[in-house]
């Protein structure tokens, strides 16, 4: 299998799924090797029926057809949408339609250097009252004056119904109607362009919602009967067609709404023996339309090798990771919720995890590949850049898959809020904040979705199942709210009159403030690279220097109810969250402090 890496999407030559304009009209194409032949229904047209393909690729040419034509495919007595479909009239179940081309990427650099990301994550539906492309573009004045740097958006593919998370989506080709046209979406992306934001698209490559997904009917080989994820079957990453889908779907994103990088979504939960294969041609098929995109996984095995940089320290295939490491220990640390967070051991130290996730990245480091009880020191994660690992207190999961779900500013005592944040801000790992964060919101973030009654009656019932297994959270009957519920997707949305109440403002300029000392006192030091990142523990309180080639970055910080005295001395200029004070050459930190220099 060959990609054209030159043109900014696959050429009509090597793309292989979804309609192609021609000069005289449309070429539709659908793989379906569990087929003989396939009909393609034209809305006003008589039906056409192509028959049986060697490789399983039906073809029609269609004189007339261009942007706006309404299609379905039809096949053993069934109608389905077209898996590549670019738009969708309604719904997941109903026309496809050809979309007006989008004009090619406008840079093929990022916004700005990655180092200098502080990411909001994002979801479209409920950010605005009007849950729409549009109005989002009308809110990123907010985003880029909080002190984000970059928004990274929850799956915006198309999904059953009016409301959803993204995450269960089965055409993963068109924005979700809901939100807007394609035209919308690459108009939201090129506005943030405009401001100075990086914009990265959360995708899921792992698995197929099961409400509308047709392609088990015309292309069962597409899924494997042996391997299951926590959502439904695995995908077949050793059929090489199926890889392809995948790799124009993330060159599409990059290239026609012209995203600057992409998120992907538990890639621990692609299991076929093609794995090592499938995420390295991904990368690179994402970095044939932008070589320096930002590619994020989402992996709890902690796999180094994706995440090397070259000699010029230019990520060789991913550029980071959401690090679960550094949220469980810190999360355990503010809110003691050891189940949640792993920390259920007595025999587990989460000061020395603390020290070595600052230092490190990684707390637990890759095993034979598979990774999750070392804690050593001169691990793999010691050789990434701090730049390699995204920190975070709060993202969808940590909200949404809580049964409360409160956020942090509910749980934890204002002072060991702020302490967490600072650590977030000032050590020279990417932080990300859920929407809402930079002003201390209490909005939650339920689960939700828009399903057919029944479909909706097994989620809320599968919801309960997996905060028991998966989340470790017991919820009596009745304790969650009903995922199929309007109301609970209400309960998500960003209520932006809140902002105005003076304990929101007053955290809002907090967070400006920890945005600030992050441009002035890291961002100088994390242009040039890391040379060493060295630890000292001192009790339960620790020192942490980062030496970069600019300079040194030094953090020492209480992550405990009480005070303490270290050996140390606070260089000039520096920057606190909570108290401190010096006495001769021993620093006195107070209950929940940090101070950087």
């Amino acid at each position: 299998m060959e990609l054209d890496r030159e043109a900014a999407e696959p050429a009509a030559g090597t793309a292989r799924f979804g309609p192609v304009l021609t000069e005289r009209g449309a070429t539709f194409r659908l793989w379906a090797p569990g087929r003989q032949s396939i009909e393609l229904r034209i809305e006003g047209r008589d039906p056409m029926v192509a028959q049986g393909s060697k490789d399983g690729l039906f073809s029609f040419e269609v004189e007339g057809a261009g942007p706006g034509t309404r299609y379905l495919f039809h096949s053993g007595g069934l109608s389905f949408p077209d898996p590549a479909s670019r738009q969708q009239l309604a719904d997941t179940s109903g026309w496809s339609v050809v979309a007006a081309p989008l004009p090619g990427p406008t840079q093929r650099t990022l916004v700005r250097p990655w180092h200098e990301s502080v990411i909001a994550e994002v979801h479209v539906g409920a950010a605005t009252p009007e849950g729409t492309f549009s109005a989002l573009a009308g809110r990123l004045e907010h985003f880029r004056d909080a002190g984000y740097t970059c928004l990274e958006i929850m799956p915006v593919n198309a999904f059953p119904g009016q409301r959803g998370w993204g995450y269960d989506g089965t055409l993963i080709f068109a924005p979700a109607p809901a939100y807007g046209t394609p035209q919308e979406l690459r108009a939201l992306v090129d506005r943030a362009h405009e401001l100075g934001l990086t914009m990265i698209l959360d995708v899921v490559y792992n698995h197929f919602g099961e409400t509308d997904n047709y392609i088990p009917h015309y292309a069962p080989s597409f899924f494997r009967d042996d391997i299951r994820t926590p959502w439904g079957p695995g995908i077949n990453f050793d059929e090489p067609m199926v890889r392809q889908f995948y790799y124009e779907n993330a060159m599409m994103w990059l290239s026609a709404c012209d995203f600057d990088g992409l998120r992907f979504d538990s890639i621990h939960e692609i299991r076929t023996d093609s794995r090592a294969r499938f995420l390295g041609e991904l990368a690179a098929a994402a970095r044939s339309v932008k070589p320096d995109a930002a590619l994020i996984v989402e992996n709890v095995r902690n796999n180094f090798e994706l995440l090397e940089r070259d000699d010029g320290n230019r990520p060789m295939q991913y550029s980071a990771q959401w690090n679960d490491d550094m949220h469980h220990v810190l999360a355990f640390l503010v809110t003691g919720e050891g189940a949640r967070t792993g920390y259920d051991d007595p025999d587990k130290d989460p000061y020395a995890d603390l020290e070595k996730a600052l230092a490190d990245g990684f707390v637990h480091d890759p095993s034979e590949g598979d990774g999750s009880d070392g804690r050593t020191r001169g691990g793999d994660g010691a050789k990434l850049p701090p730049d390699s690992f995204i920190t975070y207190l709060q993202n969808h999961d940590q909200l949404g898959n809580r049964s409360d779900a409160k956020r942090l500013s509910l749980r934890i005592s204002p002072e060991q809020l702020d302490f967490a944040h600072f650590v977030k801000f000032l050590a020279p790992q990417i932080p990300l904040c859920f929407m809402g964060d930079e002003a201390n919101l209490e909005t939650g973030f339920p689960y939700f979705v828009d399903l057919p009654e029944a479909a909706g009656r097994a989620k809320a019932a599968e919801r309960y199942r997996q905060m028991e297994e998966m989340f470790h959270d017991d919820v009596e009957p009745g304790g969650l709210p009903d995922p199929n519920d309007p109301a609970t997707f209400e309960m998500a949305r960003l209520r932006w009159d809140d902002y105005q109440k003076p304990e929101h403002r007053a955290a809002l300029e907090r967070f400006r403030t920890l945005a600030r000392w992050r441009r002035e006192k890291l961002w100088p030091l994390a242009a040039t690279p890391c040379l060493d990142a060295r630890t000292a523990r001192q009790g339960d309180c620790l020192i942490v220097n980062w030496v970069f080639e600019a300079g040194t970055l030094r953090m020492a910080l209480n992550p405990t109810p009480s005070a303490c005295l270290i050996d140390c001395v606070v260089g000039p200029a520096p920057v606190a969250s909570g108290s401190f004070s010096q006495q001769d050459r021993q620093l006195r930190l107070e209950p929940w402090s940090a101070v950087a220099w």
